[in-house]
């Protein structure tokens, strides 16, 4: 009988020093979650940017996890239907949304959401964030950001900007420079990014202001050059290209970045899990390397700041539509 005891004590601890050594992956199903496929909705079209980072994490969380982590592109109306069927999906943990700028755009588009921005989608992290760059096709009268600037305040409207389309990143963004300088532009909108980079490359547009990760290719091309980055300091791959500030355009800030949100109701262990697995991802170095290539960074923040984040985003981004009379749709 003693000699029985001592040999369930001993396999006691055997379970117990192996369960501290266990990799995360099993750490991670024995919590109870994720023990099934899940989904990660990007709420727009296959192939952009956005869409290979999340396919990157994606990819990294089911070797993580030791379950799938499947991408699925659910587009339209500016991110919102994509975002809306998370939302209304059962708060278990197993449908995610990979959200980006328009997501705090939106509640100061659309006249009518499906869904309340700051309470019905629970953010778990900033997953990476990337500059918004100031773009001119590389026949340029302008030969940097200040005389380009200077000739927009002294004969408003006549230049163009191009953008995604009505409501895009770049259309808010180049409506928030004019708010903050005083410049006016006139905006063409396209059907899509790309199109409207293709409309600078061939110069029916001025000027374009969109994220390095949309952008990175055709400024390596030299079919278009930058004349100002929209972070702190400079890009190390575009060292020549100075910052707002350094061009003297102050409080314009602005990032492109991408997240991820769950519905609202999800328990608080669930997200807890899922939060770690992501920030762990990020810190891969094959993640690191594929971001670095598209030009953004992985960030992997806690979740309160990027709930601060998101608020204070949609505060900015109402605030924008309503100086430029923009209309809700």
């Amino acid at each position: 009988m003693k000699h029985l005891k001592k040999l369930i004590q001993r396999r006691l601890l055997v379970a117990a020093l192996a369960a501290v050594c266990m990799p995360s992956a099993v750490l991670a199903q024995g919590s109870g979650y994720p023990n099934k496929p899940v989904r990660l909705v990007v709420p727009f079209a296959a192939g952009g940017p956005n869409d290979v980072m999340g396919r990157v994490l994606a990819q990294q969380l089911t070797q993580l996890s030791g379950q799938s982590f499947v991408v699925e592109n659910k587009a339209g109306a500016g991110g919102v239907i994509g975002t809306d069927a998370v939302a209304k999906a059962v708060p278990d943990g197993y449908t995610l949304a990979f959200i980006s700028g328009p997501f705090t755009m939106a509640p100061a588009l659309q006249a009518r959401m499906p869904y309340d921005t700051l309470k019905d989608l629970a953010p778990v992290t900033k997953v990476a964030e990337s500059p918004m760059v100031m773009l001119v096709p590389s026949s340029s009268r302008f030969r940097n950001a200040q005389e380009l600037m200077e000739f927009a305040k002294k004969n408003p409207d006549k230049l163009n900007y191009g953008s995604g389309g009505i409501g895009s990143t770049p259309h808010l963004t180049t409506e928030l420079l004019g708010n903050v300088t005083g410049a006016r532009f006139t905006h063409v909108p396209y059907k899509g990014g790309g199109e409207s980079i293709k409309a600078l490359m061939a110069g029916e547009i001025d000027v374009l202001i969109d994220s390095i990760t949309s952008t990175e290719g055709p400024l390596a091309s030299g079919r278009v050059k930058a004349v100002a980055v929209g972070q702190a300091k400079r890009i190390a791959k575009w060292p020549d290209v100075p910052t707002f500030s350094e061009v003297g355009i102050q409080k314009f800030g602005v990032t492109h970045w991408v997240g991820v949100v769950a519905p609202a109701k999800v328990p608080a262990d669930v997200l807890n899990t899922l939060h770690g697995l992501i920030v762990k991802a990020l810190k891969a170095p094959e993640v690191s390397k594929k971001f670095n290539e598209l030009g953004a960074e992985p960030v992997g923040n806690a979740s309160a700041d990027f709930q601060k984040f998101i608020a204070e985003e949609v505060g900015n981004w109402k605030k924008t539509v309503k100086d430029a009379n923009i209309q809700a749709q």
